[in-house]
């Protein structure tokens, strides 16, 4: 506990979170970060108070006097948000009134929806109160995580609430959260809901809460949607008939057939949704081993990789005696990214104690850097988005990134971004978007980009590719709504929003960019 320069100490409390990360703790260095859950310095208290939220419990359950002591103090505070997840992990009773507390009073949303999430399954008289109340908050992330939290715990109260929401006139994702419960009781309100709705991200999330009865008419709807052209509608219904066969009651037939159609469209959600539902153990007399390789036969990689790598998956439960030749032919002569899902395959079909392990495939072919590109648009070149919510500015790193910042702005600069939906919004975490080709998260560049882990750390506003493995970047792109240092190294962060966070904060799922545009450096 050497002393550091008062700058450093911020940087030094987020190394020990680090370590935490990783298991490496001690109560000394439980003692340490507790000790500074209220040091004057906002960004020392931040870092301490995250090492509580990523490190396990047990390592500092003895701390648990001083967590409560800073939570009490920092009402509207930054650190506050990371202390309430850390009093979430601790699963006090207690602790239920002062979380029920922040959920109606702290200023900052991102607070409130950590104590939304806090309260989601403890079911007493004040975490169901706090929830029922909250829904009524003016913030949406925070309505909806307390939607979803109620209609979790369910009740007639909480049917009450459900019901006066979707009469009231609340964002669709506020009462798509409640959806689930409503189905129970009244399955033809949830149908009713989901025709008046005009967006495609609602819709299929009614088919998701139609997973939770057993109405005809219902049932009816998710066979129909599952052979949507509207990939949205599609793999909600896919999923939520996954539901419905777990439950019990039905011949398997219908199931499968629903299932099998789908998977031979090849189509990357749709697969990729019902692929592991055709590896039920009462599907495989029906064909299920076969009809799965016959798929992937039908396949290529990299355009068809993420279904690919379902259905390998999938294949490796099916026990029809030609699963095994399957998987080591995948092993020895796929794409690496599919090598590697056939060796997990072969692991957990084989006995314990073999370990199969298989060669490196090479390094898959990528978009070459145009230096001159990146000379025209300077080393901070920003991205300038008009939403549906504002405006948002991010300047970008192109010494960082230099192949990232290259496909943002060559996609953008061919207006390839205008009229794409935010495809996923998780309150407190990220909004997600970028995906031109198809809009629904499964889309983008048939040529992928290298992962490049940079410097640029994951604080409020940072922007990010997403990804599905090294390599695999597209045009997809994240921004964050507060600081999530766990993602460090592990995703291409590439600059920072400079204008319109607020607007960030507000963008819902679905919500447009209405057009993307790149504004060179000026500052050389």
């Amino acid at each position: 506990e050497a002393p550091l320069p008062d700058l450093l100490e911020p940087h030094r409390a987020l190394a020990l979170a680090r370590f935490g990360l990783r298991g490496v703790t001690s109560d000394a260095w439980a003692a340490f970060l507790a000790a500074r859950l209220q040091a004057p310095d906002a960004a020392l208290r931040a870092n301490a108070a995250y090492a509580f939220t990523r490190s396990p419990v047990d390592a500092w359950r003895g701390q648990a006097v001083a967590i409560r002591a800073a939570f009490d103090a920092l009402p509207g505070d930054p650190a506050r948000g990371s202390l309430t997840r850390a009093l979430s992990l601790l699963e006090a009773p207690d602790d239920a009134a002062r979380l029920a507390d922040a959920l109606a009073t702290d200023p900052r949303w991102q607070t409130r929806v950590q104590a939304a999430r806090a309260l989601d399954g403890r079911g007493d008289v004040p975490s169901r109160g706090a929830l029922a109340r909250a829904v009524d908050d003016p913030n949406p992330h925070v309505a909806q995580t307390a939607a979803a939290g109620l209609a979790a715990l369910g009740g007639a109260h909480a049917l009450d609430v459900a019901r006066a929401a979707l009469d009231a006139d609340r964002p669709w994702p506020v009462q798509a959260a409640l959806l689930p419960l409503v189905a129970e009781a009244d399955p033809a309100a949830v149908l009713a809901w989901a025709d008046r709705q005009p967006d495609p991200f609602a819709q299929a999330a009614a088919l998701r809460a139609l997973a939770r009865t057993d109405d005809g008419a219902a049932l009816t709807r998710l066979f129909t949607d599952a052979r949507s052209a509207d990939t949205r509608l599609a793999t909600a219904a896919i999923g939520a008939l996954g539901e419905r066969w777990k439950a019990g009651g039905y011949g398997p037939r219908r199931f499968y057939d629903a299932y099998a159609a789908a998977l031979r469209t090849g189509d990357a959600a749709r697969a990729s949704t019902a692929a592991p539902l055709v590896a039920d153990s009462a599907f495989w007399a029906l064909g299920a081993g076969s009809l799965l390789r016959e798929v992937y036969g039908t396949l290529a990689a990299p355009d068809d990789l993420d279904a690919m790598r379902a259905i390998v998956g999938a294949a490796g439960q099916v026990r029809d005696g030609a699963e095994m030749d399957f998987l080591i032919g995948v092993a020895l002569t796929g794409p690496e990214a599919l090598r590697t899902a056939a060796r997990d395959a072969l692991n957990e079909r084989l006995s314990d104690g073999v370990d199969v392990e298989v060669p490196a495939a090479g390094t898959p072919a990528t978009t070459a850097i145009d230096w001159a590109h990146l000379d025209v648009v300077g080393d901070h070149p920003r991205l300038v988005l008009e939403t549906d919510r504002g405006r948002v500015v991010v300047e970008l790193d192109t010494e960082a990134a230099p192949q990232t910042v290259q496909r943002i702005t060559t996609t953008a600069a061919q207006d390839l971004y205008d009229g794409v939906p935010f495809h996923r919004v998780v309150a407190d975490f990220v909004v997600q978007g970028g995906d031109y080709v198809r809009r629904d998260g499964y889309g983008g560049p048939d040529t992928p980009i290298r992962s490049e882990f940079t410097r640029v750390r994951y604080e409020t506003g940072t922007i990010g590719m997403a990804s599905s493995g090294k390599d695999t970047e597209g045009s997809q792109f994240f921004v964050t709504h507060s600081p999530q240092p766990h993602l460090d190294g592990r995703y291409t962060a590439f600059g920072r929003v400079v204008e319109g966070q607020d607007v960030v904060d507000a963008i819902l799922q679905g919500d447009l960019v209405r057009r993307a545009r790149i504004e060179p450096d000026r500052r050389r």
